[in-house]
């Protein structure tokens, strides 16, 4: 008995310290940051008791370079997902496990990952640490790099204004949405990648990701983080279109055509409750006896970015490196978990049929990509283009458009009910534009190498008849010459 009222003791005294450096905080911060207070007195944070330094405290015996002193306390300004864990370590070995925590390492900085693999500094599979990155500046890296992944870069090295772009590389492009390299100095203050909440951020204590990239602080609304209009921020464009291609669909059209949308505050979505589908419902709500996931493939069967469609890859740490590798069985069983969940508002025959149909079009999509690189590859055997800069001749743009561009809108399209884009954005533009013209360029360029291959040859036959005159008209001077000087 004694125990226990010593615990509970321990516990009131606790949360009143822990109140009172709550209050603090925001008696501070009430003038500072006033949006930042207020958003976070909205929240469910601050409505169960979470505090400011439960989330932006020092963990104990954890290294983060970033955590610093700040009016008495120490904290961090970047919580990575471990200071998450702490109350949600399901949800965060979840995101851990998913290719959305690993996006800056698989998209802007793989280049720079993989040497550094390569190099022994870094494990394949493991996130950077910050002396790493300190000591080997990603961002010089990504500044000085000709690559697919920043496909500006080869016409730019092309017309010798690389090394001038002060801006090429900067967390304004592509690290927006796939994270940043954020990078401090010795006293712990940030020096390069801030701001930024890109979901594959490389934080200073080595753990990738921001739980804020769809959770945005302070609020931490579930309500927003299953509106497909958080998911749109970055899945949008003309290389990955899904918000576009959701307003298109049925789902999109029925969500959108209504003005309350409060069902998305329900503690738990149900068929019954849930009159639409957003993108967190079908890829990651626990739904018609499906379980929640923050693992945003755990239902997928395809990959649908790559050049070539093939089941899903992992582990997905190992996707930077190329050493993950497609698993037939397990893309299975995340075709099953989605077909639940289809079930929960189609019938089992419709959820069937519609998905032999998409397996038919990413297979149709494959057969194309195939025969375009092939012809891609023959064209660089014929030396009609120069692998060098792999991003800066007709072919290669063509070749990069059709599978990074219409590609992946012709599978995206299939994949949620985006018949424009499947057709007019995706197959139409990869096959009668994109690949038409680099056959009709293949087919030209050919043309013309064999003619002028053919206007050698002529040249080499007749330069002995054209020069023969030339010939013995200086042999005649040389004699004339050498007789005169006898004389």
């Amino acid at each position: 008995m004694l125990k226990k009222i010593i615990a509970i003791a321990i516990l009131v005294v606790f949360v009143a310290i822990s109140t009172a450096s709550a209050d603090q905080c925001i008696n501070c911060h009430k003038a500072v940051t006033p949006g930042i207070v207020a958003d976070y007195e909205r929240s469910k944070m601050a409505e169960n008791g979470v505090t400011c330094l439960d989330c932006h405290g020092e963990i104990e015996g954890h290294k983060d370079p970033s955590v610093k002193e700040h009016n008495g306390f120490r904290i961090t300004p970047v919580p990575s997902p471990k200071y998450c864990e702490r109350c949600h370590p399901q949800q965060v070995q979840e995101f851990l496990n998913s290719k959305h925590a690993w996006t800056a390492l698989i998209g802007p900085f793989k280049p720079w990952y993989n040497k550094m693999v390569e190099e022994g500094k870094i494990k394949a599979g493991e996130a950077p640490s910050e002396d790493v990155m300190k000591e080997n500046d990603p961002y010089k890296d990504i500044a000085s790099r000709v690559t697919p992944l920043y496909p500006a870069s080869g016409i730019m090295d092309k017309i010798g204004l690389l090394e001038e772009m002060k801006g090429y590389g900067s967390i304004l492009y592509c690290m927006e949405c796939h994270g940043t390299a954020v990078i401090v100095d010795e006293n712990g203050n940030i020096v390069k990648g801030w701001p930024n909440s890109g979901i594959g951020r490389l934080n200073p204590d080595g753990t990738p990701g921001s739980c804020t990239a769809c959770h945005t602080r302070h609020k931490f609304s579930i309500e927003e983080a299953r509106s497909p209009e958080t998911c749109g921020q970055c899945h949008l464009g003309p290389d990955h279109p899904q918000m576009e291609i959701y307003e298109e669909s049925k789902h999109g059209n029925i969500f959108f055509s209504f003005e309350n949308k409060s069902f998305l505050k329900a503690e738990k979505l149900t068929p019954e409750n849930t009159p639409a589908p957003t993108c967190a419902v079908c890829h990651m709500s626990e739904f018609n006896g499906v379980k929640s996931t923050h693992d945003v493939g755990e239902r997928l069967y395809w990959e649908l970015q790559p050049k070539i469609s093939t089941a899903q890859w992992y582990p997905s740490n190992l996707v930077p490196t190329g050493e993950a590798k497609p698993d037939e069985e397990k893309a299975k069983e995340n075709r099953e978990r989605m077909k639940q969940v289809c079930r929960g508002c189609h019938s089992p025959r419709w959820v069937d049929n519609y998905f032999t149909e998409f397996d038919a079009v990413v297979e149709d999509y494959n057969k194309i990509a195939r025969s375009a690189k092939a012809l891609l590859d023959k064209i660089y055997e014929e030396g009609l283009a120069n692998k060098s800069n792999p991003i800066d001749e007709y072919p290669e743009l063509s070749w990069y458009y059709i599978w990074h561009h219409d590609g992946r809108r012709w599978r995206m399209g299939a994949a949620m009910q985006g018949p424009d884009y499947a057709h007019w954005h995706g197959l139409f533009e990869a096959v009668g534009d994109k690949y038409l013209k680099l056959l009709n360029w293949y087919e030209t360029a050919k043309r013309i190498k064999s003619l002028e291959t053919q206007i050698g040859k002529e040249e080499t036959k007749r330069s002995p008849f054209i020069g023969l005159p030339l010939l013995i008209a200086a042999i005649v001077i040389a004699l004339t010459l050498k007789i005169k000087m006898r004389k």
